[in-house]
């Protein structure tokens, strides 16, 4: 067996393969017509499920138009079928294309409003489908339905009974496969981070405003799918059954099976289908049990069984990682060798920025070299965190130029200048807390190699080539930093101080050409600190560009090659840190407020909040 197959049929998820097959083989073992119906609506439910999975558990935007979006599949192959044209891929291919141009029309909102905001408006659209079949009641049959869709073909041939049934799973096998494989990639990735914080998806090179359109539109496809099974499936349908109960029915599963999981859609869609709606009483209490159950699963389940299963099996696997003395894959890091940093010249001209106003930076002049750190020090409201924010693209400056290497980024959007090289922390870590901590150290090097969702779906072999490329880079940033033995930990599990150093070993395994960090010896212990300057003067060895924003004066003295102190929006002093820290006017704006005799103490607490303006 070649290397490239073993790669192959170790990713490939074989055990959920071997379950479809088997539920694929019921007919054959004795399974009655009513159960076949019932797995098929199991089928029906996971491809809804998955949509909202992709969207909402991974993207963690609430575009709740899935039901509009399963109606317009319904809708299109019961049409395609009345007027001719019975073959079920005709009619999956059509209601794909128009579940894309559904999701992104439900899902545009999203792109100006809150979460909230955007579920309103697409539940909106779900209210939209009695008007719109009246209004196109000569070719959906109006409130009285469209009946005898019955007998779909496949290249010419019948699908009855087993056929269809064939059909249906082997649909929502292929569908659940290509999800899973986009999830399992750098997209995956991008959308978790982005659910986390947008600010830090665009820090890591990607564009919000695309990963918003991809997962409105992505996530609506299934929807489409599912409405042209369930079309063929029962040979009716009405505009009764595209109601909001469904999509509050749907929600519910998918909470309960794990909105972020793949494999939580079918788990879910089986216990609503062999659930509430197998009870006829049900349907009239349904809305207000569903909706106490999604008060309780999101209070006390939050993770649905997907996640009490990964639970398990992450402290499996820590048990035997530990038994076997990995503790982190300290081999894989070896064979990557030492951390390449190509840094490259930074150069800050003439740089402004007002609020409402308020000068937080008025014409400041800084330079940085590559293979060295230089450090940025001031009061709270001196200017320091927005000139990050203004160099990183998060903010545009009102004049002045930033360089990187002789190129202009003044004006350049965060996810552009990210990926020229340049990569940032924040004063707030920025982690998502579901991720473990080699995931999070490997999405720092999203920035990079960019697989596109083709690669990634077919896995080809550039996409087992990144992936391995990223793992090892992660490796080796973690073992830099003392953090390999948390390789396998939840982010979300770990204290503020480590957090914080998981921040900067993001961006390094990036290896960016300009690393901006905000303040990463905040929360930090003795040894902590140890770690940062360690990791830190490892960067420079390696050639690295380095900007440091921080408040502990003793820290910065040491590992600085160059500090420049601000005060209100300028630059006061500049050069080696014994000769600023003895200056009189370093002393008089910053140093004398934080105490003279210790310059390495907190900052007074009636010095004002930076509020962004630091």
């Amino acid at each position: 067996m070649t290397a490239r197959l073993r790669t192959v049929l170790t990713d490939t998820p074989l055990l959920v393969i071997a379950g479809f097959v088997l539920v694929a083989a019921l007919p054959s073992l004795g399974l009655g017509f009513y159960w076949q119906r019932q797995v098929m609506l199991i089928a029906v439910y996971t491809l809804l499920c998955s949509g909202l999975n992709l969207s909402f558990g991974y993207a963690g935007e609430l575009a709740l138009g899935q039901v509009a979006v399963f109606a317009s599949g319904a809708y299109v192959a019961a049409i395609l079928f009345n007027h001719g044209h019975t073959d079920i891929l005709l009619a999956l291919l059509v209601a794909t294309a128009l579940a894309g141009v559904a999701g992104l029309i439900s899902g545009i909102p999203g792109l100006r409003l809150s979460h909230w905001s955007l579920a309103l408006v697409s539940f909106f659209f779900v209210l939209l489908i009695p008007s719109l079949v009246s209004i196109l009641d000569e070719y959906t049959g109006g409130s009285a339905g469209l009946p005898g869709v019955l007998g779909p073909t496949l290249f010419g041939r019948p699908l009855f009974g087993r056929d269809f049934y064939y059909v249906a799973i082997a649909a929502t096998l292929l569908w659940m496969l290509v999800l899973r494989n986009m999830v399992v990639s750098r997209f995956g990735a991008f959308l978790r981070v982005m659910a986390e914080s947008p600010t830090l998806a665009e820090s890591l090179g990607g564009s919000v405003r695309l990963l918003q359109i991809q997962a409105y539109v992505i996530g609506a496809l299934p929807a489409g799918i599912a409405g042209v099974l369930f079309t063929y499936m029962t040979g009716f349908i009405s505009p009764t059954t595209f109601t909001l109960s469904l999509l509050i029915a749907v929600l519910a599963a998918t909470v309960l099976g794990g909105a972020d999981s793949v494999w939580g859609a079918p788990v879910g869609a089986a216990i609503l289908v062999l659930g509430p709606l197998q009870a006829a009483s049900f349907q009239k209490y349904s809305s207000a049990v569903y909706g106490i159950f999604l008060v309780f699963v999101g209070v006390v389940f939050s993770m649905g069984l997907a996640g009490l299963a990964r639970i398990v099996r992450r402290r499996l696997l820590l048990r035997r990682l530990a038994r076997a003395g990995a503790a982190g894959g300290s081999g894989a890091a070896g064979e990557l060798g030492e951390l390449s940093i190509p840094g490259e010249r930074l150069e800050v001209a003439g740089v402004a920025k007002a609020f409402a106003g308020l000068k937080a930076l008025n014409g400041v002049d800084l330079t940085v070299e590559p293979g060295t750190i230089t450090a940025i020090i001031g009061a709270n409201g001196a200017g320091k965190t927005t000139l990050l924010n203004l160099i990183s693209g998060v903010l545009r400056a009102d004049a002045g130029t930033v360089t990187l290497a002789g190129r202009p980024i003044t004006g350049l959007r965060a996810h552009q200048v990210s990926r020229l090289g340049v990569g940032r922390t924040f004063q707030t870590p920025l982690i998502p807390p579901r991720m473990t901590v080699l995931e999070v150290v490997e999405s720092g090097r999203l920035r990079s190699g960019a697989v596109g969702l083709l690669p990634a779906i077919l896995r080809l072999p550039r996409y087992y080539r990144v992936r391995r490329e990223d793992r090892a880079a992660a490796l080796v940033a973690l073992s830099f930093a003392g953090l390999e033995h948390l390789a396998h930990q939840p982010a979300g599990s770990l204290p503020l101080g480590t957090r914080r150093l998981l921040e900067v070993v993001r961006a390094v395994a990036g290896r960016p050409h300009v690393l901006l960090l905000d303040e990463p010896a905040a929360g930090l212990d003795d040894e902590g600190l140890r770690e940062l300057e360690m990791l830190m003067r490892r960067t420079r060895e390696a050639g690295g560009t380095v900007v440091l924003v921080e408040h502990n004066v003793p820290f910065v003295m040491s590992v600085a090659d160059r500090v420049h102190a601000m005060e209100l929006g300028r630059v006061i002093a500049s050069g080696p840190p014994d000769v600023v820290r003895r200056d009189q006017r370093v002393i008089d704006s910053y140093l004398g407020r934080r105490g003279r005799t210790e310059p390495g103490a907190a900052p007074r607490a009636d010095v004002p909040s930076e509020s962004g303006v630091a």
